[in-house]
């Protein structure tokens, strides 16, 4: 029985159970761990019984659009990009097949309305819609004219929509039971139309080598070869992608109070997203820029709350706060349960509880334009704050703090003029201060601190075995990949495998780019597999050995992941060869006839080029 009913629960003879996958008997799927429970006479911590329920959407919120979700929600990530970045001519890209992205750190706020005029207690809703254009922002990329009916699908905003969303969830949702609905701000939205605080934001970048750039990768795209868009795209096709690029402003240095009613919303720009053309000093020069800022411009109409809403959702109920998660996405949490990190009887981590939403039987989490990298976002935070803690537990952590609170503005300029001439930075309190973000920031993956530790561990493995012998880059086409339409959710009979079965090359496209997770997870299960299966290395658990593979025995191997511009992933990978000389002795090889010749038909029996339209004559007759 429930611990706690609820009027949406739909039982099964007195039992609350995900009856999707489960007959009129009783008989259903379960796995392993919650088997394991089961028979144990324990309650699985994955039990919807264990505040993991969490009920369906109704047609009121699943027909929101982006826009009119901030319009309603109660807290807001800050902030979104979106990128909109077709190429020219007839081989462009239809959006619902671009990749989606999330850069930079992800802060959830409140909309703090307390100290706003006309505002009553911070309950009054739908949003103003001025808080669109201070949380948004949006660059397209391309030569092309901004073709106004690709917006609409997302950014529209429809009065009747936003209305009956409040109604539900104040009828519904215990976070939205104390608002008032205001009838003054539903009339300032259209019908149904962009809203001109949208419109007024967009940033236009008409380089179209920033457009090629983006969808840049090692090998040729393989929707170019099977299907052509034209000019005419279909609006409900329409995906973006998701950036997270902007912040809010400081607060004056002379504030001391932690409690502080509000601060400014303001966009701090919108130009090279990825940040390739932005060097380090001038990244130190804009944070002082924000620091020293003499406007005094004041508040803008919206504010949100001075402290960040802690993104984890442990302790929310003794601090007076709803779930961080639950309040910001609303189709995902309908009813305000089930939020990542609740307050549950049997304690689910954030990366268990991440990885439940990841496999979640509809898959609704995965699809969503934003919470995988939300997700994602806090574990990456929580490793980061783990090494914090660790270095607030050492010795000299006090010394250090007394140090830190003693820097000015005028010290980091002044670190910033040595950088700038390449000059080792003189002040020991600047030091101590990048010594402890270097450390923390290690601990964050795909950081510059994380890649030199990688470089570290290269140098290490060549010092034992030698330098390396081969040089690979393993990038899976995984759109046309028909193990990989399964895992996006194709019902594809895989024990009568059919290459010409599935999907048509459109729909694919569009399943990988809406489903970031299965993408992986086929990346992941195609390595694995490659590892395992053509070069021989096997890992179980903490062991790791070698056999005979197609290149022969290998001694030790490191591989790093990355994801190209237009987000899908590949794998670098260095490969060390059992019995290998050492550098010394391969130069003395080298000199020799025979070991060339050696060194010749290894290559010729276990490497091979493949060029598309390139045939065998061809590559013969090259020089």
């Amino acid at each position: 029985m429930p611990e706690v009913e609820h009027h949406a629960h739909n039982l099964w003879q007195g039992l609350l159970l995900l009856k999707a996958h489960m007959d009129e008997t009783g008989t259903g799927w379960v796995c392993v761990d919650c088997l394991r429970a089961l028979s144990g006479d324990r309650m699985p911590k994955l039990a919807l019984n264990n505040n993991m329920w969490l009920g369906d959407a109704p047609l009121v919120l699943r027909k929101l659009t982006f826009a009119e979700t901030l319009l309603v929600a109660r807290h807001y990530p800050c902030c979104y990009i979106f990128k909109l970045y077709p190429k020219d001519g007839s081989h462009g890209y239809n959006p619902a097949h671009l990749q989606r992205g999330m850069a930079g750190n992800v802060t959830l706020y409140e909309v703090n309305t307390l100290a706003i005029a006309n505002m009553v207690e911070g309950s009054m809703m739908p949003q103003e819609v001025t808080t669109l254009s201070n949380v948004i922002a949006i660059t397209f990329m391309g030569t092309r004219t901004l073709p106004k009916n690709w917006m609409s699908h997302t950014f529209q905003a429809r009065r009747e929509a936003v209305h009956e969303a409040l109604l539900w969830l104040k009828a519904n949702n215990h976070l939205y039971h104390d608002i008032t609905i205001s009838t003054q701000r539903l009339m300032t939205l259209p019908d149904d139309e962009i809203l001109v605080e949208i419109e007024a934001i967009i940033w236009c970048e008409d380089d179209a080598a920033v457009a090629v750039q983006e969808n840049e990768g090692y090998v040729q795209d393989s929707i170019d070869d099977e299907m052509e868009t034209t000019d005419e795209v279909n609006e409900d096709d329409i995906d973006v992608a998701v950036n997270s690029d902007c912040g809010s402003a400081g607060v004056d240095d002379e504030t001391k109070d932690d409690e502080a009613d509000v601060i400014p919303l303001h966009a701090l720009g919108v130009m090279d997203t990825d940040l390739a053309r932005v060097s380090s000093s001038e990244l130190m020069m804009y944070v002082l820029a924000n620091l020293m800022d003499a406007t005094q411009e004041g508040g803008y109409v919206v504010c949100h709350s001075v402290r960040p809403i802690g993104d984890f959702g442990k302790n929310t109920i003794e601090n007076g706060t709803p779930n961080p998660l639950a309040a910001a996405f609303l189709c995902l949490f309908p009813y305000g349960l089930g939020g990542v990190e609740a307050e549950c009887s049997i304690n689910v981590s954030l990366c268990e509880h991440a990885r439940w939403a990841m496999q979640y039987y509809d898959r609704h989490f995965v699809v969503h334009h934003a919470f995988p990298f939300m997700i994602f976002a806090m574990i990456q935070k929580w490793d980061a704050m783990r090494s914090t803690h660790l270095q607030m537990q050492r010795k000299d952590f006090e010394r250090d703090a007394l140090v830190l609170s003693c820097l000015t503005v005028v010290d980091l300029r002044k670190a910033e003029e040595e950088e700038g001439r390449k000059a080792k930075i003189s002040n020991p309190r600047v030091r101590a201060l990048q010594k402890h973000v270097v450390a923390a920031n290690s601990k964050v993956e795909g950081s510059d601190n994380a890649r030199t530790q990688y470089r570290g561990m290269i140098w290490g493995t060549c010092l034992f075995l030698g330098g390396p012998m081969i040089w690979m880059t393993i990038n899976p086409a995984d759109v046309h990949d028909l193990i990989a339409q399964v895992l996006a959710g194709e019902a594809i009979n895989l024990d009568k495998f059919d290459v010409l079965g599935g999907p048509d090359s459109h729909q694919r496209a569009i399943n990988i780019a809406s489903n970031p997770y299965a993408a992986a997870k086929f990346f992941n299960l195609l390595i694995e597999s490659t590892l395992e299966c053509l070069l021989g290395i096997k890992r179980r658990l903490s062991r790791t050995t070698s056999e005979m593979g197609i290149l022969g025995e290998l001694s030790g191997y490191f591989g790093v992941v990355e994801a190209q511009g237009r987000g899908t992933l590949h794998v670098h990978m260095l490969l060390w060869l059992a019995g290998n000389p050492d550098p010394e002795e391969m130069q003395q090889l080298l000199q020799t006839p025979a070991f060339c010749e050696k060194i010749r038909e290894y290559i010729w029996e276990n490497i091979r080029a493949h060029l598309d339209d390139i045939t065998e004559e061809d590559l013969k007759m090259m020089p």
